[in-house]
Protein backbone atom coordinates (compact mmCIF):
# COMPACT_ATOMS: atom_id res chain seq x y z
CA UNK A 1 0.00 0.00 0.00
CA UNK A 2 2.75 2.49 0.72
CA UNK A 3 4.33 1.70 -2.84
CA UNK A 4 0.86 2.88 -4.14
CA UNK A 5 1.13 5.92 -2.70
CA UNK A 6 4.70 6.95 -3.17
CA UNK A 7 4.41 6.19 -7.17
CA UNK A 8 1.31 7.83 -7.25
CA UNK A 9 2.19 11.26 -5.15
CA UNK A 10 5.67 11.64 -6.91
CA UNK A 11 4.11 12.59 -9.78
CA UNK A 12 1.82 14.82 -8.42
CA UNK A 13 4.44 16.64 -6.68
CA UNK A 14 6.36 16.89 -10.31
CA UNK A 15 3.23 18.39 -12.23
CA UNK A 16 2.34 20.87 -9.50
CA UNK A 17 6.19 22.33 -9.71
CA UNK A 18 5.62 22.12 -12.86
CA UNK A 19 2.64 24.37 -12.71
CA UNK A 20 4.32 27.16 -10.64
CA UNK A 21 7.74 27.60 -12.48
CA UNK A 22 5.29 27.87 -15.79
CA UNK A 23 2.76 30.47 -13.75
CA UNK A 24 6.39 32.71 -12.76
CA UNK A 25 7.59 33.05 -16.26
CA UNK A 26 4.12 33.92 -17.76
CA UNK A 27 3.92 36.57 -14.99
CA UNK A 28 7.25 37.41 -15.68
CA UNK A 29 6.66 37.95 -18.90
CA UNK A 30 2.82 39.88 -18.62
CA UNK A 31 5.14 42.39 -16.58
CA UNK A 32 7.52 42.54 -19.18
CA UNK A 33 5.45 43.23 -21.61
CA UNK A 34 4.61 46.80 -20.96
CA UNK A 35 8.50 47.87 -20.90
CA UNK A 36 10.52 49.05 -23.00
CA UNK A 37 13.77 47.34 -24.01
CA UNK A 38 16.04 49.27 -22.13
CA UNK A 39 13.76 48.99 -19.33
CA UNK A 40 14.13 45.27 -19.61
CA UNK A 41 17.95 45.21 -20.04
CA UNK A 42 17.84 47.36 -16.87
CA UNK A 43 15.39 45.14 -15.38
CA UNK A 44 17.67 42.20 -16.61
CA UNK A 45 20.98 43.46 -15.24
CA UNK A 46 19.51 43.97 -11.63
CA UNK A 47 20.22 47.51 -11.97
CA UNK A 48 19.04 50.85 -12.28
CA UNK A 49 20.46 53.83 -14.60
CA UNK A 50 19.94 56.17 -11.18
CA UNK A 51 21.64 53.56 -8.87
CA UNK A 52 24.44 53.17 -11.52
CA UNK A 53 24.78 57.08 -11.50
CA UNK A 54 24.58 57.36 -8.03
CA UNK A 55 27.67 54.86 -7.87
CA UNK A 56 30.24 56.70 -9.86
CA UNK A 57 29.22 60.12 -9.65
CA UNK A 58 32.40 61.04 -7.41
CA UNK A 59 34.55 59.23 -9.77
CA UNK A 60 33.43 62.21 -12.77
CA UNK A 61 34.68 65.30 -10.86
CA UNK A 62 33.21 65.12 -7.94
CA UNK A 63 35.72 63.49 -5.73
CA UNK A 64 37.77 66.05 -4.04
CA UNK A 65 40.35 65.26 -1.06
CA UNK A 66 42.86 67.69 0.23
CA UNK A 67 46.28 65.84 1.90
CA UNK A 68 50.17 65.70 1.79
CA UNK A 69 51.39 63.12 -0.26
CA UNK A 70 54.39 61.40 1.81
CA UNK A 71 56.72 59.50 -0.02
CA UNK A 72 58.58 56.24 1.43
CA UNK A 73 62.32 58.52 0.72
CA UNK A 74 60.86 60.48 3.62
CA UNK A 75 60.01 63.49 1.88
CA UNK A 76 56.50 65.76 1.00
CA UNK A 77 55.33 66.91 -2.12
CA UNK A 78 55.82 70.32 -2.56
CA UNK A 79 54.24 72.56 -5.63
CA UNK A 80 56.10 76.01 -4.88
CA UNK A 81 54.54 79.23 -5.98
CA UNK A 82 56.85 79.05 -9.21
CA UNK A 83 55.39 75.17 -9.78
CA UNK A 84 58.40 73.58 -9.61
CA UNK A 85 58.07 70.25 -7.98
CA UNK A 86 60.32 69.21 -5.28
CA UNK A 87 60.55 67.13 -1.81
CA UNK A 88 59.84 69.22 1.76
CA UNK A 89 59.66 68.34 4.98
CA UNK A 90 58.25 71.05 6.47
CA UNK A 91 54.55 70.29 7.92
CA UNK A 92 53.72 74.00 8.30
CA UNK A 93 54.21 74.60 4.68
CA UNK A 94 50.94 75.39 2.80
CA UNK A 95 52.94 74.55 -0.44
CA UNK A 96 52.98 70.44 0.40
CA UNK A 97 49.03 71.09 0.58
CA UNK A 98 47.90 69.09 -2.61
CA UNK A 99 44.36 68.77 -4.02
CA UNK A 100 43.63 65.01 -5.24
CA UNK A 101 40.40 64.97 -7.81
CA UNK A 102 39.08 62.27 -9.29
CA UNK A 103 38.87 62.78 -13.30
CA UNK A 104 37.92 59.64 -14.41
CA UNK A 105 37.68 56.33 -12.68
CA UNK A 106 41.22 55.35 -11.52
CA UNK A 107 42.71 58.57 -12.54
CA UNK A 108 43.64 61.85 -11.07
CA UNK A 109 44.80 65.33 -10.75
CA UNK A 110 46.86 66.71 -8.21
CA UNK A 111 47.16 70.60 -7.54
CA UNK A 112 48.17 72.93 -5.26
CA UNK A 113 46.04 74.61 -2.91
CA UNK A 114 49.10 77.62 -2.41
CA UNK A 115 50.53 77.81 -5.29
CA UNK A 116 47.54 76.78 -7.58
CA UNK A 117 49.53 74.48 -10.25
CA UNK A 118 48.76 70.99 -11.33
CA UNK A 119 51.22 68.72 -11.04
CA UNK A 120 51.78 67.40 -14.83
CA UNK A 121 54.68 64.86 -15.98
CA UNK A 122 55.66 65.85 -20.11
CA UNK A 123 57.15 63.18 -22.25
CA UNK A 124 60.23 62.57 -21.61
CA UNK A 125 59.10 62.12 -17.85
CA UNK A 126 60.13 65.56 -15.95
CA UNK A 127 57.68 66.98 -13.38
CA UNK A 128 56.36 70.61 -13.15
CA UNK A 129 54.10 72.81 -12.67
CA UNK A 130 51.18 73.40 -14.55
CA UNK A 131 48.52 76.23 -14.47
CA UNK A 132 45.90 74.89 -16.78
CA UNK A 133 45.11 70.96 -16.19
CA UNK A 134 45.33 68.84 -19.26
CA UNK A 135 46.21 65.39 -20.22
CA UNK A 136 49.97 65.60 -18.75
CA UNK A 137 48.10 66.27 -14.94
CA UNK A 138 46.69 63.02 -15.20
CA UNK A 139 47.56 59.90 -12.94
CA UNK A 140 46.66 56.51 -12.39
CA UNK A 141 46.16 55.97 -8.80
CA UNK A 142 46.74 52.92 -7.74
CA UNK A 143 47.16 51.34 -4.35
CA UNK A 144 49.83 48.55 -4.19
CA UNK A 145 50.34 45.21 -1.91
CA UNK A 146 52.41 47.06 0.75
CA UNK A 147 49.59 49.67 1.39
CA UNK A 148 51.52 53.00 -0.58
CA UNK A 149 49.90 54.29 -3.27
CA UNK A 150 51.38 55.19 -6.73
CA UNK A 151 50.88 57.59 -9.24
CA UNK A 152 51.56 56.59 -13.18
CA UNK A 153 50.90 59.10 -15.85
CA UNK A 154 47.80 58.49 -17.48
CA UNK A 155 49.00 60.08 -20.79
CA UNK A 156 52.75 59.13 -21.27
CA UNK A 157 54.66 56.04 -21.24
CA UNK A 158 58.35 55.20 -22.01
CA UNK A 159 59.17 52.21 -24.30
CA UNK A 160 56.26 50.60 -22.88
CA UNK A 161 56.99 51.41 -19.74
CA UNK A 162 54.87 53.30 -17.10
CA UNK A 163 56.21 56.71 -15.63
CA UNK A 164 55.46 57.52 -12.12
CA UNK A 165 55.83 60.47 -9.95
CA UNK A 166 58.69 59.65 -7.33
CA UNK A 167 61.04 62.25 -5.14
CA UNK A 168 64.87 61.05 -4.71
CA UNK A 169 66.37 60.81 -1.06
CA UNK A 170 67.68 64.10 -1.07
CA UNK A 171 63.80 65.02 -2.50
CA UNK A 172 64.28 66.10 -5.93
CA UNK A 173 62.04 64.95 -8.13
CA UNK A 174 63.01 61.91 -10.69
CA UNK A 175 62.60 61.94 -13.86
CA UNK A 176 59.58 58.97 -14.71
CA UNK A 177 61.69 57.11 -17.50
CA UNK A 178 63.91 55.59 -14.17
CA UNK A 179 61.27 54.82 -12.10
CA UNK A 180 59.36 51.57 -11.22
CA UNK A 181 56.33 50.49 -9.09
CA UNK A 182 58.51 48.45 -7.05
CA UNK A 183 60.42 51.61 -6.17
CA UNK A 184 60.48 52.90 -2.86
CA UNK A 185 61.08 56.67 -4.39
CA UNK A 186 57.36 55.96 -6.36
CA UNK A 187 55.20 55.22 -3.17
CA UNK A 188 53.48 57.64 -1.17
CA UNK A 189 51.14 57.41 1.47
CA UNK A 190 48.13 60.35 1.36
CA UNK A 191 48.50 61.71 5.21
CA UNK A 192 45.21 64.18 5.94
CA UNK A 193 45.41 67.44 6.55
CA UNK A 194 44.98 67.89 10.25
Amino acid sequence: MHKWILTWSLPTLFYRSYFYIIFLVGALSLACNDMNPEQMATNVNCSSPERHTRSYDYMEGGDLRVRRLFCRTQWYVKIDKRGKIKGGRDLNSNYSILEIRTVAVGIVAIKGVASEYFLAMNKSGKLYGKKVCNEDCNFVELIQENHYNTYASANWTHKGKEMYIALKQNGAPKRGQKTSKEDTSSHFLPFTIS
